[in-house]
């Protein structure tokens, strides 16, 4: 099971000066395939916050590049998890570029970004929460 956002369109301001898109727009579109999943599955990341002070900091980020967009091109996301640890998740982000709506979908970059749950009460890190665990595990074994 997927999270999928299709053709968001790649704006002049999500590039760099050589007019290519910029690795912090990845970034964002990496946010929006979190949230997109977690919305999907019934969480809503504000709420552990709120309700047990958890939250869900950054450990590592890869990404691999594998060709340039420009302005004016369409990109779809694809969000998946990817493992799932004691305190810890890591998804799956593909980005494809396209032309047009209904456009050769070309991949253009893949990215892996780990999360750990952290409690702000007694600032360390603590187990994903069971509700989490169960729906994460849900994503990863449907085909």
């Amino acid at each position: 099971m997927n999270y999928e956002k299709k053709n968001i369109r790649v704006l002049p301001d999500d590039t760099d000066a050589f007019g290519i898109l910029n690795w912090q727009s990845y970034v964002r579109y990496c946010e929006e395939g979190e949230v997109g999943l977690m919305e999907m599955l019934g969480f809503n990341f504000i709420l552990f916050y709120n309700e047990r002070k958890i939250s869900f900091v950054r450990r590592a980020a890869t990404f691999e590049y594998l060709c340039t967009v420009s302005p004016d091109s369409l990109i779809d996301i694809e969000t998946t998890v990817k493992a799932i640890g004691e305190t810890s998740f890591t998804l799956s982000h593909s980005f494809f570029k396209k032309n047009s709506e209904d456009g050769e979908r070309i991949l253009a970059a893949k990215a892996e970004v780990t999360a750990v749950a952290f409690d702000f009460e007694i600032r360390e890190k603590v187990e994903l929460p069971v509700e989490l665990v169960g729906a994460l595990k849900r994503v990863l074994l449907t085909p």
